[in-house]
């Protein structure tokens, strides 16, 4: 039976989710798990915390992560609530939007550092320009960048994010002490410079002064959202990026299209974001006996929201297999969930996106770039991301 915690079974698997899809809007997968198909139900699912919980979140049956270690994702209202409000007031649209110079002068900069006549997109652009704009946005030391990275691929394709551990031990401060330690020291910096009247204007100053039921954030809570902004970077705005560069480079027809009118980049970030979410599926546990579309779900059981699966429901999207720039309701995707739980760093990964793209079109003149004769997409080995590992292309002169 189809098992989205299977890497094997998770990715690619578009003709698979049409027929669980056309079988029901609830159908029962692996380890009786109850994966949900299609649209209106998926959001309803979404949007109804007090029946299904995050804090399972997504790691494996029966692992319970503590909740000062959860992430953002794992916690369920109240304290959801109030947490989100933390991580939204330290990241407004504001805050984003004045990074953008930032974010056009290191795009610019990463693809003038690539090799002129072959390189992979992948390690040399989509992973290192949101590392690099989180690791600005959060005041670190630009030096640290890579490491960082390297840290956050290790955690995200290890056992971690399935099981809270690794053979190093259990919880990420086990599991990931020099990544944790980094945490930890600088926001220990941060603490002792505001202490000391130091002006801070950066993400990681807003977290450690904003309040939480009039009390500061505990310190193993700050360390799990500061991790978690870090991580998210390399996961949904570099897959991001990384399966709309492969689609321009794979349609040659999009590519024009975007290239003539660069209003349609916005269109083109949503319905990638649609048709290929970095996200591919969102895990809750029910909590009270209740019903999807009729389909009876106990207490105690997992169910699976197929965003991946529900962002290709007919019912919804026209002709949904399609990739339409102009698809007049592609921000209906639902890969950056929905209701109170919907990603708060949706708008940071829509900016990085677009202006990641723009620097891309403006540095590769049209048909100087292609992708390396004989190329075969290879999934990122995290079971519930999609996008590509690498994207090998050739260049000729500019």
């Amino acid at each position: 039976m189809f098992n989205p915690f299977d890497a094997s079974q998770s990715r690619d698997a578009w003709e698979l989710l049409q027929s669980l899809r056309d079988e029901a809007p609830v159908v029962t997968i692996a380890n009786d798990m109850r994966y949900v198909t299609r649209y209106a139900e998926a959001r309803d699912v979404l949007r109804t915390t007090e029946k299904f919980s995050n804090a399972s979140g997504m790691k494996a049956p029966g692992v319970v992560v503590p909740e000062e270690d959860r992430l953002l994702g794992e916690l369920d209202p109240p304290r959801h609530t109030a947490v989100r409000r933390v991580i939204v007031t330290a990241m407004t649209p504001k805050v984003v939007h004045a990074a953008e110079p930032f974010i056009t002068a290191t795009a610019r900069e990463l693809l003038d550092a690539l090799p002129t006549d072959a390189c992979d997109l992948v390690t040399g652009f989509t992973v290192r320009l949101p590392n690099r704009v989180t690791v600005h946005l959060l005041g670190f030391d630009p030096a640290d960048a890579d490491q960082l990275a390297r840290w956050a691929k290790e955690l995200m394709e290890s056992t971690f994010p399935a099981l809270n551990r690794t053979e190093r031990g259990e919880g990420f401060a086990a599991a990931f002490p020099e990544f944790a330690g980094y945490i930890d020291d600088r926001i220990a910096e941060r603490t002792e410079q505001l202490r000391a009247g130091e002006a801070r204007t950066d993400v990681l100053a807003r977290l450690v002064t904003l309040e939480v039921d009039g009390a500061p954030l505990p310190h193993r809570q700050l360390r799990a959202l500061v991790r978690n902004l870090i991580t998210g970077g390399l996961t949904t705005t570099s897959q991001l990026l990384g399966n709309l560069l492969y689609a321009l480079l794979a349609d040659a027809a999009l590519d024009a299209a975007v290239r003539a009118d660069r209003a349609l980049i916005g269109g083109a970030i949503e319905e990638s974001l649609r048709l290929t979410p970095p996200m591919l599926f969102l895990a809750r546990g029910c909590v009270q006996e209740t019903e999807i579309a009729g389909c009876p779900v106990h207490r105690g059981e997992r169910v699976i929201v197929g965003a991946a699966c529900a962002n290709r429901d007919e019912r919804v999207f026209d002709d949904p297999d399609a990739f339409r720039a102009d698809r007049d309701n592609a921000d209906q995707h639902l890969t950056f969930g929905y209701g109170p739980h919907v990603c708060p760093g949706a708008t940071l990964a829509r900016v990085v996106a677009r202006l990641g793209v723009e620097a891309y079109l403006d540095h590769f003149a049209p048909g100087s770039i292609a992708l390396e004769p004989g190329f075969e997409f290879e999934q990122v080995p995290t079971y519930f991301e999609h996008g590509p590992r690498h994207l090998p292309v050739v260049v000729t002169a500019q």
